[in-house]
């Protein structure tokens, strides 16, 4: 039997166990079933002699030699890959069951809807001027709270989403755009601001790795600084040392020079 369940009219669902159709097989009757579920029925059957369509009764005096229906099998399986919805997505209403990722948001209904659920909307004349968004999770905010119409016009003197009805009160006069295309403007401006601040950004960071290199630069003369002092200091210490070295053999030679003298004398 099929794992996920849905409204139990849908022409896709098992008449037996009510959840989409899995190994879709047909009777000759018309009728569709999971092949396992039909197989069960019908082994109950088996000691009657007679077997029957479940859903409407057409009886068969041999049991039906049943086949996997493959075009049904192929619109379940694309059924089946639709996206679950996550805790971040919009459900679809009318899913029960595993809940399927809703494409749309429907305005009239003020439901939302997965692939296949919206499908009346674009099939059926009654709901052909029902207005359809991208699926939204807070649908109530778009009706207005007073007529209970869609906020389908956007008032630029109050700066505010308002209904045609609104349009004839309290904004009559007031200068108005369809709320869509003032959505595509903002859209457009924020797509501006936020390409100005990616090139703010871009030049934020050229300047730190300006200045990064900067820092380098100074480290760099620093170090050389350092060096060369190391190298002067040892110099004077070398020199130093030398100068004593000298210093000390002249006071030797001069103590020796003193000492023969005095020799010499005596």
């Amino acid at each position: 039997m099929a794992q996920f369940c849905f409204d139990a009219e849908n022409a896709l669902n098992c008449p037996i166990c009510l959840n989409l159709l899995t190994d879709p097989v047909t009777t000759s009757c018309g009728h569709s079933y999971c092949m396992d579920c039909i197989e069960r029925s019908w082994d109950q059957e088996v000691y009657k002699g007679v077997y029957s369509c479940p859903k409407c009764r057409t009886q068969f005096n041999q049991r039906p030699t049943l086949s996997r229906s493959t075009v049904l099998a192929e619109i379940v399986g694309g059924m089946n890959q639709e996206d679950p919805a996550g805790p971040e997505d919009v459900p679809c209403d009318v899913c029960k069951g595993r809940k399927l990722k809703a494409i749309k948001s429907c305005l009239v209904c003020l439901a939302s809807y997965c692939q296949s659920h919206i499908q009346p909307h674009y099939e059926s004349e009654a709901f052909r001027k029902h207005k359809l968004v991208h699926a939204s999770s807070n649908l109530q905010k778009q009706i207005c709270p007073q007529h209970h119409k869609a906020l389908e016009i956007y008032c630029q003197d109050d700066q505010k989403c308002i209904c045609v009805v609104c349009l004839g009160g309290q904004h009559s006069g007031h200068k108005t755009v369809s709320a869509a295309d003032e959505m595509d403007k903002k859209q457009e401006e924020l797509k501006i601001k936020q390409m100005d601040l990616i090139q703010e950004t871009k030049d934020r960071e050229k300047r730190v790795q300006m200045l990064k290199k900067a820092v380098e630069s100074h480290k760099a003369a620093v170090q050389n600084s350092e060096r060369i002092f190391d190298e002067l200091i040892s110099f004077i210490q070398k020199r130093k040392a030398e100068m004593r070295e000298k210093i000390s053999a002249q006071e030797k030679e001069v103590q020796e020079a003193e000492n023969h003298s005095a020799i010499n004398r005596i």
